[in-house]
């Protein structure tokens, strides 16, 4: 039997996320899988970093987390930056849980005991911008704040629905948005254009979209820069079609390329959007840490 540390963030998703996890822990110690849970519940930012931060590793056999992808985040920070190397247990409870999607991670009980039955794990690269870390996706320009400007409240009761809503009725501003962007890439080749956005990326998954970055593998020791560069609406429709036929990275209209180090510079203010919460303005250094946790997966 095993010793978890449960991290939870009891804002993430639906309030049907209580009766799930009480359920949940009790079929872990039913089925003898636990025989000692430590619950922690975050109250503000930066709570569930600190938890994984101070966390003592030869007290857990793996740590859970269940919340949105921004709570992920700061429990994989804090299990990096205290360089942890027990296993991470995700019970995606958010709005859009892109990396959890990514994984095809189980959000049902039965899926989540076998899970930690089997205890399969595979040794994922995480993403580094400044001092902070990533494991989906760090953006800036069009679009990328939608994430962090809709309302909690919003988020719970219309789910992804609020994300689409607020580009929508933003939709004018965000069109017109162009970015002067010098990039640099592993500290060689340079990059200049006018931009509508840029991704960082160490997943496939971005707002929901899936196949977005096409060759992204959190196995290869290498980050995904996606650019799509100034253009017309007309275009952006265009770009939208090759999307859906799945040959948008040959677009004319987009930057395709990996590195294991990005710095990104504008003389305009960009805030970067990192896993769907409020980053720091450019310029930016991204780099790409080689299997640095651990993850549970099916």
């Amino acid at each position: 039997m095993k010793r978890c540390l449960f991290i939870i963030n009891p804002s993430s998703g639906q309030r049907t996320i209580q009766n799930t996890l009480d359920k949940l822990i009790g079929q872990l110690t039913l089925r003898q899988l636990i025989n000692h849970i430590d619950v922690f519940y975050t109250l503000k930012k930066d709570d569930a970093y600190f938890k994984a931060l101070n966390a003592d590793e030869q007290d857990y056999d793996f740590i859970t987390v269940v919340g949105g992808d921004g709570t992920i985040n700061e429990v994989v920070s804090g299990m990096v930056a205290s360089d942890k190397k027990i296993p991470l247990c995700i019970l995606a409870a958010g709005t859009v849980n892109d990396f959890a999607n990514y994984l095809n991670l189980p959000s049902n009980i039965e899926g989540v005991c076998n899970l930690i039955n089997n205890f399969k794990t595979v040794c994922c690269d995480v993403g580094k911008i400044n001092e902070r870390y990533f494991m989906n996706v760090a953006a800036g320009g069009m679009f990328s704040d939608v994430s962090f400007t809709v309302s909690k409240a919003d988020k719970k009761r219309l789910g992804p629905l609020a994300y689409y809503l607020n580009g929508i009725a933003n939709l004018p501003s965000q069109l017109n948005t162009n970015i002067n962007l010098k990039i640099v890439l592993d500290d060689a080749n340079i990059l200049e254009t006018e931009a509508k956005m840029f991704m960082v990326t160490n997943t496939n998954r971005v707002g929901g979209f899936e196949n977005i970055i096409p060759y992204a593998d959190i196995q290869d020791g290498m980050l995904d820069l996606i650019v799509i560069k100034k253009c017309s609406v007309t275009d952006l429709v265009a770009l939208s079609k090759d999307y859906l036929l799945k040959k948008h990275a040959n677009s004319p209209f987009i930057s395709y390329v990996q590195a294991k180090k990005i710095e990104i510079y504008s003389q305009q203010k960009v805030v970067i959007d990192i896993d769907g919460e409020e980053g720091s303005p450019l310029p930016v250094t991204i780099e790409a840490i080689s299997q640095a946790i651990n993850i549970l997966v099916p």
